[in-house]
């Protein structure tokens, strides 16, 4: 009699345990709210992911563990987060939870859309808890569209890469020398440090040569970048047609160079969308004494 009891004793609580698993329901993703871009330089981009977690369950559930993973469309990893450390979600609410994600800039920039700057990515993840001392799992996915035009327009627009210009002078210096028309040649090169896609279409801008302005100029051409460019050289063309600032330059033979300073705006075309900023720099002309310059000398 005794055994008979003790067996209907087990087996009740198994059933019990049994049930408690079946009554119990897993947590869920309730919502993605945001993808934040935290910050972007050329090795890495962090964002900030912020999504709820909801518990269904009339008892509290401790959360111990969460892996979040964002992939690529074609469902390729290219980043990971995990839960820094246990959360307890009320019976019947939801928690914010927040995970940072770095991310590779150049292959990241390479899911750009053309059209609205946006990168296209999966939001899986896994994690467990417990509710009772049940343990619960929880598996989810979701597509999102991470919206990086800010980023993207900051970074070309200042022409910076983490505080440096990635426009570099090479060497200034005169092309054509006439007594009423000059040019003068600034040979460059810009950097393409993220990996962008963008055409560098014009840079009208004006020159200054000593303390007269002098004259204006613009790109010798167009130059495109994408990811596979890290760099491309160019030229910028001015004509200096001021006579004081040709006699600046003539005394410049003297010494063997001058000072100027140029002041334009750097227009851009990246991923279908027109920028334009105001750039300028300075630098020093190299005239050399066997120079066409001579000529300006002569009497």
């Amino acid at each position: 009699m005794r055994n008979a009891l003790n067996c209907l004793l087990i087996c009740a609580a198994l059933l019990s345990l049994g049930s408690c698993k079946l009554f119990f329901k897993s947590p869920k993703v309730e919502k993605i709210h945001d993808i934040k871009v935290v910050s972007i330089d050329p090795d890495k981009i962090r964002l900030e992911i912020s999504l709820s977690v909801l518990n269904p369950n009339r008892y509290k559930l401790k959360l111990n563990d969460m892996d979040v993973a964002l992939l690529n469309k074609n469902r390729e990893q290219i980043g990971t987060a995990s839960l820094s450390r246990a959360v307890e979600i009320p019976g019947r609410k939801a928690s914010a939870l927040d995970f940072d994600i770095t991310l590779d800039t150049r292959p990241t920039v390479k899911l750009v859309n053309y059209s609205d700057q946006k990168v296209f990515v999966y939001i899986a993840g896994t994690g467990s808890g417990k509710v009772l001392g049940t343990r619960q799992n929880l598996v989810f996915e979701e597509p999102y569209e991470i919206d990086i035009r800010d980023q993207l327009q900051m970074v070309l627009s200042t022409f910076k890469a983490n505080g440096d210009d990635i426009f570099k002078i090479k060497r200034s210096y005169l092309g054509k020398v006439g007594i009423t028309e000059t040019q003068v040649l600034v040979d460059f090169i810009v950097m393409n440090p993220y990996g962008l896609k963008f055409t560098l279409e014009e840079f009208p801008a004006n020159i200054t040569i000593g303390n007269a302005e002098s004259g204006t100029g613009d790109l010798d051409k167009a130059l495109s970048f994408d990811e596979k460019v890290y760099s491309r050289e160019g030229t910028m063309i001015f004509k200096v047609n001021n006579l004081k600032a040709i006699y600046n330059i003539a005394k410049g033979a003297i010494n063997g160079e001058v000072s100027y300073r140029v002041n334009g705006k750097v227009k851009i075309n990246a991923y279908g969308t027109d920028i334009e900023q105001a750039y300028s720099y300075k630098d020093l002309i190299t005239i050399s004494i066997t120079d066409d310059i001579l000529k300006l000398l002569a009497p």
